[in-house]
């Protein structure tokens, strides 16, 4: 599914209206009954529902008066608007005007909405504030009406983006209001992933409004989301024939560890396996591999050449050719450490490694000076940095990676010609090519040691059955959240990364399942 700018739909908007002769107030018409039809389906029934809709005075206000207008007689609907009727212009107003003359009351700025009883209603809509806001809330009464609304009980239910949230950067006013749903409209912003989006949109449900799907498709929005739809295309490619052998099912080489951090390629071999894969071998320094051996029975094991502190060193690298022939796959890093001697070691792997590759942890410490001889790899490259590693790559601040997670992933993996997985929450991929996409799965019980590890052997494991980088890579995100989801769901915040692998194949085969149908005019992102 696409992710749009705001500047975007505004564009597709305009075209609906001018080429295809839609009229904005149906668009506007539409985008009310997605938000009803939801409230219907999640708070069923409303006729014994008191529901509070407010209103501003721009699009998103119309949006808000047709709500208001067709749960009229279906619910006790008090209908609250921070401007006076006079600023109203356009659809907003027309909305407005219709409403009213159905006989709606209309509270609005002057009528202080402290008056209200905040308290007394099961559901809040809000519709003050739309895609074009940025910058600071201005107005007195509309900071009010925020702050009681954030203070209220009820269950709010945000039209398009909440109110105070900039839905391009998703950056957000002091005072914006945080969602327990947000019905975007049309398609998914790119706010919502982004900054406190991420915090303050809650559920998010994607209604149509009628625009053209040919119209959405032939829009290049650069950003899309990976669904479970989209991962389920790239799942059922792993389904196996009967008479398939362990051959078929892939070879992955592991090349990491130190002695103090076994676990982290104890972990990413685990996870590969569990991904399916028929063959993991991990290469290790010496003084490890018992210590591998002793906690990973399915995978093997080759020991390399390690220092006095059990760490790789640029030497160890003259094993390792024999060790990735035939390999479908390598990850590099998992607990490598950071000494001097490991991340020589790393440069060699990256420079001569001619399987498709995917770089984690320690081994991106590596990179940078290495970055011409990274991007003329002809193997397929993916590097999974965490904002701090980010960081080390793009020589910048976390600070300003988290700001822009976008441009940066987008950047990163034009610097180095590779996929690139930004971890975090709402991951981003970018492609070689400049194309992102946004992870749906996962949850803050993931932000755990060794998390990082399995999706390293997740998508190690999936690319050596695809064969295909960007396949395994989103199919790897997705997987490895919804995992840790599952896990969340039994352990809470005290889930950890092995819990996660135990999920990871009832994830992979609930992914094969088809899914049920659902109407296409609103659904939940997921």
């Amino acid at each position: 599914m696409k992710i749009f700018s705001p500047e975007q739909m505004r564009a597709l908007d305009k075209v609906a209206s001018e080429q295809f002769h839609i009229p904005s107030i149906v668009l506007m018409e539409n985008a009310a009954l997605r938000v009803v039809e939801f409230l219907e389906q999640q708070f069923a029934p409303l006729s014994s529902k008191k529901i509070l809709v407010l209103c501003g005075k721009g699009n998103n206000g119309g949006d808000g008066f047709a709500i208001a207008r067709h749960l009229q007689g279906g619910a006790q609907v008090t209908v609250f608007m921070t401007s006076a009727p006079g600023d109203l212009k356009g659809d907003a107003l027309i909305n407005f005007k219709i409403l009213r003359a159905g006989g709606a009351a209309v509270a609005h700025a002057g009528t202080r909405s402290g008056a209200l009883r905040w308290d007394s209603f099961d559901i809040i809509v809000d519709a003050l504030l739309g895609t074009g806001f940025s910058g600071e809330i201005r107005g007195e009464e509309l900071k009010h009406t925020l702050e009681m609304a954030a203070l209220a009980p009820a269950p709010i239910v945000a039209v398009d983006v909440p109110s105070g949230l900039n839905a391009d950067t998703g950056e957000a006013a002091a005072e914006a209001l945080k969602a327990d749903y947000t019905v975007t409209l049309a398609a998914p912003k790119r706010g919502l992933f982004l900054g406190r989006g991420l915090d303050l949109c809650g559920e998010i449900w994607v209604g149509s409004i009628g625009t053209p799907e040919r119209l959405m498709e032939a829009s290049e929005t650069g950003v899309q989301a990976v669904t479970r739809r989209t991962a389920q295309d790239f799942a059922a490619q792993l389904k196996r024939p009967l008479d398939a052998h362990k051959g078929d099912a892939g070879r992955v080489l592991i090349l990491g560890g130190s002695f103090g951090m076994s676990g982290a390629p104890t972990m990413s071999a685990h996870a590969a396996l569990r991904a399916g894969t028929g063959l993991v071998t991990a290469a290790l320094p010496n003084r490890v591999v018992p210590i591998f051996a002793a906690s990973q029975n399915e995978a093997m094991s080759r020991p390399l050449l390690d220092d006095a502190q059990g760490r790789l060193v640029e030497a160890s690298f003259d094993d390792v050719p024999r060790l990735w022939e035939n390999m479908d796959a390598v990850a590099l890093g998992p607990g490598l450490s950071r000494g001097a001697g490991a991340l020589d070691f790393a440069r060699r792997v990256i420079e001569k490694c001619p399987a498709p590759l995917i770089i984690d942890a320690d081994a991106l410490y590596a990179l940078r000076a290495i970055t011409k001889q990274t991007k003329e790899r002809t193997a397929p490259t993916i590097l999974t940095p965490h904002p701090g590693e980010m960081g080390e790559l793009m020589q910048m601040e976390i600070s300003d990676v988290q700001k822009a997670r976008f441009d940066t992933a987008r950047q990163c993996a034009e610097k180095y010609k590779a996929f690139v997985v930004l971890k975090g929450a709402r991951s981003v991929i970018a492609t070689p090519e400049g194309q992102l996409f946004v992870n749906l799965t996962g949850n803050p019980g993931m932000a755990t040691g060794g998390s990082g590890d399995v999706l390293t052997g997740l998508i190690a494991g999936l690319l050596a059955q695809l064969k295909d980088a960007q396949s395994a890579t989103l199919l790897g995100v997705y997987a490895h959240g919804l995992a840790g989801d599952l896990a969340y769901s039994s352990n809470g915040n005290g889930l950890i990364a092995g819990d996660i692998i135990l999920e990871l194949p009832h994830a992979l085969m609930a992914l094969q399942k088809p899914m049920a149908p659902t109407g296409n005019r609103l659904q939940r992102l997921t």
